[in-house]
């Protein structure tokens, strides 16, 4: 079994025509869905970049790996734990050619756990410089198709990042314009009643809060940059067709993290709202996953590892914070709640209900407490966060009821804190099964710097 894992930087799930969106963004992935699992639920289990990725490639979440960071700009930053293996050391121990398509090692601080365990890291940024996010899809294949078609022959776990579609929305001109939605007129758009009583579009929001267009970024360049990194999944999928390894080769396709696109007044990836931490996992390999399958419990990053492991008929003496998902493709379920990290933020889902905490690390940075080597201009869509919060003592809280308010504008924790501390005890008791009263929350600052913002304003 060859292992093919694709990570499509900053994708919504509900941006994607097999997760329901009503603009057709993603023939090829909506293909490989028929043909194998799609996950309905599926969640990061941190955020942003750094975090996820990290989360993905050892099976933790940021409380286990402590990595918070996303140190695209910064030099020298606290780099992950030598002792916490990596999807790829574990797969080259156990036979397996390595190989990735990634830039990440370009961050100003070139974060090595990227790199661990690849026979082959080809870096398709030809410079040295940070500019990873510009690196678009095509570029990333003209190493990874003549590499497949090198190494057919051979057992083979293949890591390929696209960056598309994370800003700056760089696409060849042909997919730059294939979606033209007129500003202020909603008669293209599919629009929704929620029970609290709004209206609001799915994969953009509440009507009266939608952000159509702003500072050249828009919703119809974001859904063209999904068009065209599927059509380049589609050249990756042919060309394993072609060496007639398709079926031979399991299929991952997830994300980072997802984009807020305007909702909650932020452009991009700060906050743990359901646009950013919920995001696709579609698998294939029909030779021992079923065809057509959708999985509804709930899924995360940290359960990836495990899963591959396992079809991958591979043991090792490590505990990871995530199960396989063969459990519940069969129909098990394997945990009641998700968590979701990110610096300074934890959230539950538990039923229809979500808390979003905001610990006291981040309540400081509203009141422009920098602890060095912080920097204020990292947080300014914190701050637009934090104005919706309800604050008590030395935290913040957001409440929301899914079912009811799936785009999560009515906050509830005034009046139901009997719920919000019913919620909190409960991400409480998770940490201390994992770290016990070491909670790296309130030490932020031994492991971690705030996830850059460059792209959040709107």
């Amino acid at each position: 079994m060859n292992i093919l894992l694709i990570v499509i930087d900053t994708l919504r799930a509900d941006h994607l025509s097999c997760y329901g969106y009503f603009r057709e963004t993603s023939p090829t992935i909506d293909r490989l869905a028929r043909e194998g699992v799609l996950f309905e639920n599926f969640y990061a289990s941190g955020i942003a970049t750094g975090p996820g990725f990290t989360s993905i490639i050892t099976g933790l979440y940021p409380t286990s790996h402590k990595y918070y960071i996303t140190p695209y700009d910064i030099p020298n930053a606290y780099q992950l734990d030598d002792n916490i293996p990596v999807l790829a050391e574990i797969l080259w121990d156990n036979g397996y050619v390595t190989a990735a398509v990634d830039n990440l090692i370009n961050f100003r601080s070139h974060m090595k756990h990227f790199v661990r365990g690849y026979e082959y890291y080809m870096n398709p940024t030809k410079t040295s410089r940070w500019v990873h996010h510009h690196v678009i899809a095509d570029e990333v294949n003209k190493k990874a198709i003549p590499w497949i078609r090198q190494h057919s022959y051979e057992k083979f776990f293949l890591f390929l990042h696209y960056w598309d579609p994370h800003a700056p929305y760089n696409q060849p001109e042909g997919y730059r314009s294939v979606f033209k939605h007129k500003k202020g007129d909603y008669s293209d758009l599919k629009i929704l009643k929620a029970k609290a009583g709004y209206e609001y579009v799915p994969g953009w929001g509440k009507i009266d809060e939608i952000i159509e267009e702003v500072n050249g970024k828009s919703i119809d360049l974001y859904d063209g940059e999904i068009l065209y990194v599927d059509h380049a999944v589609a050249e990756v999928i042919e060309t394993l067709k072609d060496e007639g390894i398709l079926d031979d080769t399991l299929i991952i396709i997830t994300s980072d993290h997802g984009e807020q696109l305007g909702q909650h007044g932020i452009w991009g990836h700060a906050g743990l709202h359901e646009p950013v931490i919920k995001i696709p996992l579609i698998m294939r390999y029909p030779k021992k996953l079923p065809k057509g399958l959708r999985v509804n419990g709930f899924a995360q990053h940290a359960d990836i590892v495990p899963t591959i492991l396992e079809l991958a008929n591979i043991k090792v003496e490590y505990n990871f914070d995530g199960e396989s998902l063969l459990k519940l493709i069969k129909g098990d379920k394997i945990r009641d709640f998700v968590i979701c990290e990110t610096w300074g933020e934890r959230c539950i889902i538990y039923n229809n209900w979500k808390l979003i905490v905001h610990y006291p690390v981040e309540l400081q940075v509203l009141h422009e407490i920098f602890p060095k080597p912080f920097k204020k201009r990292h947080f300014g869509p914190t701050i637009t966060i934090l104005k919706k919060i309800v604050k008590k003592e030395n935290f913040g809280y957001e409440l929301y009821n899914l079912e009811e308010d799936p785009m999560e504008v009515i906050n509830l924790a005034e009046e139901r804190m009997d719920l919000v501390k019913e919620l909190k005890q409960m991400i409480d008791e998770w940490v201390r099964q994992k770290v016990g009263d070491k909670d790296p929350m309130f030490f932020l600052e031994k492991y971690t710097q705030p996830q850059p913002i460059e792209y959040q304003r709107i």
